[in-house]
């Protein structure tokens, strides 16, 4: 009889608890935003001043408007493939200008999309709207590209708006690259020396090691041992969780963002060579 006059309590004590622990945990996925989200405005550069024509364009994210670029391969090109690229945080379009004009010599046709808040994209930048962004990108995509080899890469952050995004991408691309990848903000956190218990509030949010287990798709994972902004051990955790089929490549004395930065056919040669299949 004791444990009947005590139900009604207890169970007022475990909804104050989970209702605290939720409050929490929201407080710390917006402490983990301002911290994550660095963001600049588009700069000049475009796509044009390095050899390769372009066309800007706009992308609808439930009523914000993402500024996208979009760069063809060079008429020539008999078996073209296209891509959609997800860039890091603190990047923006004209960041990758050089590297959409070099693949497009390549065969490979890309665009490239602000997040919201990112560049000039409008909206708030915030883990949800990124989301919501990558699904809108993918099916503007998808218009730009209706037939033909299409497929997806992932920079730094953009991974966890990739990998968290493919599983509801329809259709599904044809392959995806996930390269400098993070493996949860969760681990970011700790490695950055942030209390255990604040990190622990973050477990399951933007983990790319649990989300990229689900990858269906032909995959490869890449990443360079003179990386110094991802820590090698984040990109071991990535390696271990990726499919068992997926392809998995290390590059020797690149640094963080050769690949936009600095393209050339001695970073890019693997990853062109899975964007076309082979």
């Amino acid at each position: 009889m004791r444990w009947r006059g005590l139900a009604v309590p207890v169970a007022v004590l475990l909804v104050v608890l989970i209702g605290g622990f939720y409050s929490l945990r929201i407080f710390a996925i917006s402490a983990a935003e301002k911290k994550f989200m660095l963001v600049h405005r588009n700069g000049t550069m475009t796509p044009a001043q390095f050899g390769a024509a372009w066309t800007p364009f706009t992308i609808d994210s439930d009523g914000r408007t993402l500024q996208a670029s979009l760069v063809m391969a060079q008429p020539s090109c008999t078996r073209p493939v296209a891509v959609l690229l997800f860039h890091g945080r603190d990047e923006s379009l004209s960041d990758w200008a050089k590297a959409q004009a070099f693949p497009s010599r390549e065969c490979v046709s890309s665009v490239m999309f602000d997040y919201s808040g990112n560049g000039d994209s409008t909206g708030p930048a915030t883990m949800a709207n990124l989301n919501a962004d990558g699904i809108a990108a993918w099916r503007a995509f998808m218009r730009k590209f209706p037939t033909g080899r299409r497929c997806v890469l992932a920079h730094s952050m953009g991974n966890a708006v990739m990998l968290n995004d493919l599983r509801v991408f329809a259709p599904l691309p044809d392959c995806a690259v996930d390269a400098n990848a993070f493996s949860s903000v969760e681990d970011f956190v700790r490695y950055s020396g942030a209390p255990s218990a604040f990190a622990l509030l973050l477990h399951g949010v933007w983990d790319n090691t649990q989300a990229i287990k689900a990858v269906k798709v032909p995959l490869l994972v890449i990443h360079s041992d003179a990386d110094q902004t991802i820590p090698a051990f984040m990109s071991t955790r990535i390696a271990e969780a990726a499919p068992a089929g997926a392809k998995r490549v290390t590059l020797h004395g690149f640094s963080y963002d050769a690949l936009y930065e600095d393209p050339s056919l001695a970073s890019w040669t693997p990853v062109l060579a899975f964007l076309r299949g082979k």
